[in-house]
């Protein structure tokens, strides 16, 4: 006895493991990709974790460096010390600017700019506390010069009136 439709059952066969093979590579292909990306994902999120707490820790080693600085430049130019301090505070502030510089990362931040531009900033401070520190200076030495300038005017002119008063009694001799 022979089968009458064997090219149809045949072909269905073929179509059911066909799609069988798909199905099932489709499955075990969507437990592969849920199993293998959430590990992935997981380093790329441990990675981007160390760089933002590399990133932090920076920020607080440069916020603390800046109080540093802070305090060296509020204390340029206070009457306290004195200005005997000054120097001092100027090359230390400095010192610790160029420090602070020097350890920013070059790759592994995202606001170099803003690190940068800080310390510009805190430079540019520092150098305008100077200026005014020898303006102030050559404001008393002009204040000082014009008040010798007055009194010398004065005693030119006693000493002009003088002249006049022995001028005329030489004449009149």
């Amino acid at each position: 006895m022979e089968i009458l439709n064997q090219k149809e059952r045949t072909k269905a066969l073929g179509f059911f493991v066909l799609f069988f093979a798909l199905a099932v590579f489709v499955i075990i292909l969507a437990l592969v990709v849920n199993i293998y990306f959430p590990f992935k994902e997981n380093d790329l999120l441990k990675q981007e974790n160390a760089r933002i707490q590399r990133e932090m820790k920076f920020q607080d080693s440069f916020s603390f460096q800046l109080e540093k600085v802070k305090v060296a430049v509020d204390s340029i130019g206070t009457p306290q010390g004195g200005y005997k301090n000054d120097f001092f505070n100027e090359k230390l502030a400095l010192s610790i600017l160029a420090d602070m510089y020097k350890q920013i990362p070059k790759d592994s931040l995202k606001n170099k700019n803003m690190y940068n531009n800080t310390i510009l900033v805190y430079k540019e401070l520092i150098d305008a506390k100077k200026q005014i520190k020898q303006l102030t200076i050559n404001q008393k030495t002009l204040d000082s010069l014009s008040t010798i300038n007055q009194t010398l005017k004065e005693e030119y002119d006693k000493m002009k009136v003088d002249l006049e008063v022995c001028k005329q009694l030489y004449q009149q001799q």
